[in-house]
């Protein structure tokens, strides 16, 4: 009786560890079977043995279809074969429907760009960045920018344009084609708008004393115009990631005032921006 027992609580056990393990599925059919210990950006870390020291392995997430765990939850990771699915149990093929995966990642960011460069001048900025939906496809992003003059003093004579000291609000739209990804590209307008003041040096000259003498001269001055923008951006890990952008468009409005005149510089021209930035995601 004793023997039975035992024989009975054994199998139980093994039946129990079993079908205990987690079952990944492949895009291809196959499954792997063992204990998931971490869902990661891109990728899966499972065991395949219960002891503790087990070495780790990895497989991708885009090979995996789904992941069926051994307390009944399912993750998905292909949506529209997760949809299907769900059709499928409503119509009576599937018994329990499946829980929708939510790995996604995450809806706002926060970018420091330590260098960025317009036609304006040399700059950095601030931006924060909203995902608006819950593919990934459109994002809302607001940046703040200064440029910074090179020089405000120039050699007698001379008349710069590189002396501008800007500030730029320049709200975008940003459509990403292929969703949020570990490398993701993305493209849009940009609407933007600058305050700023220009300085240039002129030299008077007197025939009579034949002397010169130099005066500054500060300018207000207003661009507005509109840029198409390319995006790219690196995930390094769950929160962190790199970023690049750069574009082009037409610039409608560039004003300077001084005094009580108003400057139009020049009619509609090409302008454009290169970005640099660091990336926090929350």
């Amino acid at each position: 009786m004793g023997r039975i027992i035992t024989l009975t609580f054994l199998l139980s056990f093994i039946f129990v560890a079993v079908h205990g393990q987690d079952v990944m599925v492949r895009k291809n059919g196959s499954t792997i079977e063992g204990k998931v210990v971490e869902v990661g950006i891109d990728k899966v870390l499972y065991k395949i043995s219960q002891e503790a020291n087990a070495a780790n392995f990895v497989i991708r997430k885009n090979e995996l279809l789904r992941i069926e765990f051994g307390n009944g939850q399912t993750i998905w990771f292909d949506k529209r074969r997760e949809r299907s699915s769900e059709r499928s149990s409503e119509r009576g093929h599937e018994r329990n429907s499946p829980v929708v995966q939510d790995e996604e990642m995450r809806r706002n960011k926060i970018d420091f760009s330590p260098f960025k460069a317009l036609d304006s001048g040399p700059g950095f900025g601030i931006s924060y960045e909203r995902i608006l939906d819950k593919s990934g496809y459109f994002g809302l992003l607001l940046p703040f920018t200064l440029t910074i003059p090179d020089s405000y003093y120039f050699p007698v004579g001379s008349e710069s344009n590189d002396n501008d000291q800007m500030y730029y609000f320049s709200p975008s739209l940003k459509i990403y084609p292929f969703g949020q990804k570990r490398v993701t590209y993305a493209v849009g307008p940009t609407l933007y708008a600058g305050v700023g003041k220009r300085w240039y040096n002129y030299t008077d000259y007197n025939p009579t004393t034949q002397v010169h003498t130099s005066r500054d001269e500060e300018r207000e001055r207003f661009r507005m115009g509109m840029i198409v923008n390319n995006y790219v951006n690196f995930q390094i890990t769950k929160h962190f990631q790199i970023g690049l952008n750069a574009g082009l468009g037409p610039r409608y409005i560039d004003r300077e005032k001084f005094r009580s005149e108003t400057y139009r510089n020049r009619g509609m021209e090409i302008t454009g921006e290169f970005n640099f930035n660091l990336g926090f995601r929350f």
